[in-house]
């Protein structure tokens, strides 16, 4: 048998390497070299999406009860469902769970490539309601290159409302412990929504305040903040996204229209709001207004991409490319309660159970 043809050669379909391994030794040889997994994830940068984490609803009692991993592409993760846990971020190939059972708050890190199930300590308790987030340790520092975020270790930030003011909690894998918390008493008491967070630069982002305000937490200062979202009609859904430049953005539905809105620097030098575009969902879409579940609306960050659920399914939009797509039918339509997507993205052939930690 020949020599292989140069890596670069195949780099365009990272997914039939695996395939190779298998039948041709000198492949298999090239890509267990651990810096092999490196090279491929810096050609490409922006790994596929190999599925969406969603939170299922009792379509009676109106209550979460099981996180489902829906797969976008041939990858069938070992346990697609978490009875009686809530998913609330997925960042970095790993899974941020909330137990929704009677008893003590928990909280684990699930990884669905590997299986690695982390259960964090009992922490935060003083809280009515409250939201967590995760992120690379290395976020906030400038030494994260979003590369091998998920072999590194990990933070968890715990954002709850206490008697009267907000208080902040942040949970180090490396310590294996919360760090002390943190009162954020220059700011009233706001309800923290159960929404997706987001990360922007160096900050972390939670919506409160019933989608009227946002949270901006940074990472390398630690310094917080409380933003004022644009204005929004009655039951307006919104959710924060990362513009294309790099900035802040919000996604609201309103009705059947989809607008979006950047944070950018008025004339005065001052920071606001202006909507750069409003999508007309019924005509992009070719589905009813009526069946368009105006309060629903997700982004799955790192890839550009915004979910809307309709009666007849889940539409994915590439802000990017413009392109469209139906991701299921009418068996797992989107609920008011129930359907929270996050993409999990990790490049499919470099898991641990191939090609170890490299």
């Amino acid at each position: 048998m020949g020599a292989p043809p140069p890596a670069g050669a195949l780099m365009e379909e990272p997914s039939s390497l695996a395939r190779a391994a298998l039948v041709c030794k000198p492949w298999c040889r090239l890509i267990s070299v651990p810096r092999f997994g490196r090279r491929l994830r810096e050609f490409h940068r922006t790994a596929p999406v190999l599925g969406l984490i969603c939170n299922r609803a009792d379509e009676y009692l109106y209550s979460i009860y099981l996180a489902r991993f829906v797969t976008t592409c041939s990858f069938r993760p070992r346990h697609a469902d978490r009875r009686w846990w809530r998913a609330l971020d997925a960042r970095h190939g790993r899974v941020l769970l909330r137990g929704v059972s009677w008893g003590p708050r928990q909280l684990v890190v699930w990884d669905p490539v590997t299986d690695d199930w982390s259960q964090l300590p009992t922490g935060p308790l003083l809280a009515y309601d409250w939201n967590a987030a995760m992120l690379c340790a290395a976020c906030g520092t400038g030494a994260c290159d979003q590369l091998d975020c998920y072999l590194r270790p990990f933070l968890v930030v715990f954002l709850g409302t206490g008697v009267d003011h907000m208080t902040l909690w942040v949970y180090s894998s490396e310590v294996g412990a919360w760090r002390e918390p943190t009162s954020v008493v220059q700011f009233p008491k706001y309800h923290v929504d159960l929404l997706p967070s987001a990360i922007v630069g160096n900050a972390l982002h939670f919506i409160i305040d019933y989608s009227r305000r946002i949270f901006k937490y940074d990472l390398a200062t630690r310094e917080m903040f409380v933003i004022l979202q644009p204005p929004r009609s009655y039951r307006s859904c919104t959710t924060i996204m990362t513009m294309e430049d790099g900035g802040l953005g919000v996604a609201r539905m309103e009705g059947p229209r989809l607008s979006l809105w950047s944070m950018e620097a008025n004339l005065n030098g001052s920071m606001g709001w202006a909507q750069i575009r409003a999508i007309d969902l019924v005509k992009l879409l070719s589905v009813n207004a009526q069946s368009i579940c105006s309060d629903f609306v997700g982004f799955a960050h790192g890839v550009g991409i915004l979910f809307v659920g309709t009666d007849d399914g889940l539409f994915s939009l590439d802000l990017k490319s413009g392109q469209v797509r139906k991701h299921w039918e009418r068996s797992l339509q989107v609920t008011d309660q129930g359907l929270v997507p996050q993409a999990l993205n990790r490049q499919k052939i470099l898991n641990d159970r191939f090609l170890g930690s490299g």
